[in-house]
């Protein structure tokens, strides 16, 4: 699925314009190093180990999200459900999952799935509901009437739900009045998924979780990674940058990367292309996640999240892997993912345990 992050905005691309440049790239991490040690094993415990995934498990990708009408699978059934539910919480080590609909599937059947992984995480996880308010499609459609917002606004009530998100991974667009309905909905307040750079959080929003791709990506190696002006310096300068906005972030680990063919040190190549797309570099994540603890103030710093979606859709478009050894074919399972892109993905899945034991990862 060619361009799924429709990240052709090039995120870094005014940041690095504006970087300094000069000294030893490790500088950039050994700027914050001395703060990494002053968190508690509580306070590690207590961090966000979330992942963004379809609460369908990828009925379909595209309907509602890039076109009004696309081919949708059956959704998955209540054993499917547990599966998944039992590996994210056992070898993927996860606290919270933001389970994404974009009005792929009717609402009655999401209202029944949402509440099959209720059930299965059992409170061992949180469980977000997490809309897609506004279409991926040239028009830009409305994904919900207003309708429907409000009887799915019911339908969560009802099962309990006191928390939603709002997912969006492009900048600054009118979510709609169905913003404004959630936001009256559910007022302890939304979180954000998939908040840019130069965005700032913003009410109704309380919280956020920070689309990290085009600065944990940005080196062809983990050297290249800490060169000046590379995504090491980028992604320190966003953290010190969401230090002084009251609102918590969580920061987004990365398991599928750019094309790193492209370029000699792994420069953004200028496309995003699910069959050119590569694994991050294997220690990307844990070096990501180092910063990211030392140069967060505790109040600013939410946890960690990771985007599955992207994994799925890059896996099916790019035919990396084969229709049943995809992620979420092998979370329906409840089997570890294998596939293309598993070097990263387990790479986060460790650090999830380290922070989940109270360990610095």
């Amino acid at each position: 699925m060619n361009g799924i992050r429709l990240l052709t905005i090039i995120l870094s691309a005014s940041i690095l314009a504006s970087s300094p440049v000069g000294g030893d790239g490790d500088r950039t991490l050994q700027h914050c190093l001395p703060n990494y040690r002053k968190w508690s094993a509580a306070e590690i415990r207590s961090l966000e180990r979330s992942y963004w995934l379809h609460a369908s498990l990828g009925a379909s990708l595209v309907k509602g999200y890039w076109a009004k009408e696309a081919r949708v699978s059956p959704v998955p059934c209540k054993y499917e459900i547990n599966n998944a539910a039992q590996i994210l919480k056992t070898y993927y080590a996860a606290s919270r999952l933001y389970l994404i609909y974009h009005n792929e599937i009717p609402a009655a059947e999401f209202v029944n799935i949402l509440r099959y992984w209720k059930e299965a995480c059992d409170g061992c996880i949180e469980t977000v509901p997490t809309f897609v308010l506004v279409g991926y499609n040239r028009e830009q459609d409305q994904v919900f009437t207003n309708h429907e917002i409000k009887q799915l606004c019911r339908a969560l009530k009802d099962l309990g739900f006191k928390e939603i998100a709002v997912y969006d991974v492009l900048p600054n667009r009118d979510q709609g009045g169905n913003l404004s309905l959630l936001a009256h909905e559910f007022p302890l307040g939304l979180i954000r998924v998939g908040i840019q750079p130069e965005e700032e959080v913003t009410p109704p929003f309380r919280k956020a979780v920070q689309d990290t791709w085009s600065a944990i990506c940005h080196g062809k190696t983990n050297s290249d990674w800490r060169r000046p002006g590379f995504g090491a310096e980028t992604l320190r300068k966003w953290i010190v940058a969401r230090n002084n906005q009251a609102a918590g972030v969580a920061w987004d680990l990365i398991a599928v990367a750019w094309d790193y063919e492209a370029t000699q040190h792994g420069e953004y190549p200028g496309y995003d292309d699910a069959r050119k797309n590569m694994p991050l570099p294997a220690g990307r994540n844990r070096l990501a996640a180092r910063l990211i603890l030392s140069c967060a103030e505790k109040p600013a710093l939410a946890g960690f999240s990771s985007d599955l979606l992207i994994v799925e859709a890059n896996s099916r478009g790019g035919k990396r892997d084969s229709d049943k050894q995809t992620l979420y074919e092998s979370l329906k399972r409840g089997e570890v993912y294998t596939g293309y892109f598993a070097r990263p993905l387990d790479e986060i899945a460790s650090i999830y345990r380290d922070l989940a034991k109270g360990r610095l990862p």
